[in-house]
């Protein structure tokens, strides 16, 4: 399979994790702060769990690379982390439109409380007419959050960066240890969950449940709503900075893999 086709496949992952920051300011603003979390974790759940479909291309190249130069599989491991920063940050951009969309589709929702016939509608001319016409660009109120800093949870984003750039390389990091330890490439590549098991749970139970507190401070009004979109923009911003930080990751990581792999009792 052309690098390029499973470059497009991360993109689009990486796409739909970064877009269903906005559903969250969607719930708040149509209330349906369950239903919408609901469908955040849906996204959620598809996009962290899809880079698993890329294993077995990504291990036949591995495969086909051990006697050869590993130069080449590395630059395209790169390759595919940089299209999900690209990806990364058309998503960003894209949020505020996604989320206007969004409130369009879950308020069809009242007239057909069923999801596949929501999805339907989304896909159906007016819900492509609804897409057209939430067309918008992030506004300089979504940044006033960088003139806060005192208000922002660092430690939240941090954490955001550590679990996105775990995420992004943990198959990675486990696939080129395989070519750093032939021998015991099973090994190495079965420990791309244990990788991936450490980003989800920091995602999952520190990350998430900020932006549900948020979200819920949101739909209650006041200055929750500014406060939520400068949580989601954040969001977006150091998710960005967690696929970058797996390019520098990637090498180390696999490095540390291969050690672990040697070490584990027969």
């Amino acid at each position: 399979m052309s690098i390029y086709y499973l470059c497009f496949f991360v993109a689009v992952i990486h796409l739909i994790a970064t877009l269903s920051y906005g559903v969250r300011i969607a719930g708040a603003r149509t209330g349906k702060v369950a239903f919408c979390l609901s469908l955040f974790n849906i996204l959620v759940l598809v996009s962290r769990t899809s880079n698993t479909l890329l294993t077995p291309a990504l291990s036949k190249r591995v495969e086909s690379s051990l006697h050869a130069d590993s130069s080449g599989l590395q630059h395209e491991f790169h390759l595919l982390i940089l299209s999900a920063s690209v990806a990364t940050l058309v998503g960003a951009v894209l949020i505020p439109m996604f989320q206007r969309y969004v409130t369009a589709v879950v308020g069809s929702f009242d007239r057909f409380p069923s999801l596949p016939r929501m999805m339907k509608f989304a896909l159906s001319k007016p819900g492509i007419e609804a897409l057209a016409a939430s067309w918008t660009v992030p506004a300089k109120g979504n940044f006033e959050f960088l003139r806060a800093g005192h208000r922002l949870p660092w430690n939240i984003f941090a954490m955001n960066v550590i679990g996105s750039s775990l995420l992004a390389t943990g198959v990675l990091s486990s696939l080129y240890a395989g070519l750093l330890a032939p021998e015991l490439r099973m090994t190495t590549g079965q420990l791309s969950a244990v990788v991936n098991f450490f980003g989800t749970i920091m995602l999952f139970a520190f990350v998430d449940p900020y932006l549900s507190y948020v979200t819920d401070g949101a739909a209650k009004g006041g200055e929750g709503d500014a406060r939520l979109r400068a949580a989601v923009f954040g969001m977006a911003g150091s998710r960005l900075l967690g696929t970058v930080m797996a390019h520098f990751l990637m090498v180390p990581g696999a490095i540390m893999i291969a050690k672990i792999a040697r070490v584990i009792p027969a």
